[in-house]
């Protein structure tokens, strides 16, 4: 007998990571069509590159259906280890993507708590069925 392990599992953080990045890539592109470049607004750039990245989590959060540490985690990583393409096409150094984790961190951070409570946390609708 053979047995398959669940590729389920994946589907949702890897679906979030997408989301997560996606809409911080087109926010990115958007920024850049309107001429607001790091060099050019260097306040106001990163301020609209963290909200729409957090943006881009809470839309990530809501796709994956849950808000657990470990679905955090998986969000970050996932997100972090995306923007090492930077890296290979020389867009920032590996020290720079090194620093980026804090910048990630934060992202992912305020996307939760742009949420509120209302995701239950992982395993909550499956405790609240069993009574």
């Amino acid at each position: 007998m053979v047995v398959r392990q669940s590729s389920g599992r994946w589907k949702a953080p890897l679906c979030g990571v997408v989301w997560a990045y996606g809409i911080s890539f087109v926010a990115g592109l958007v920024f850049y069509a309107i001429g607001l470049t790091p060099e050019a607004d260097q306040v106001l750039y990163p301020l609209l590159a963290f909200l729409t990245g957090a943006l881009g989590v809470a839309v990530a959060l809501r796709v994956m259906g849950a808000v657990g540490l470990a679905q955090l985690m998986t969000l970050g990583v996932g997100l972090w280890f995306l923007n090492l393409i930077g890296v290979f096409v020389g867009a920032q150094t590996l020290t720079e993507w090194f620093v980026s984790s804090l910048f990630i961190a934060a992202t992912v951070g305020m996307g939760r708590m742009l949420l509120g409570n209302s995701l239950p946390p992982a395993g909550g609708a499956a405790k609240m069925q069993n009574r």
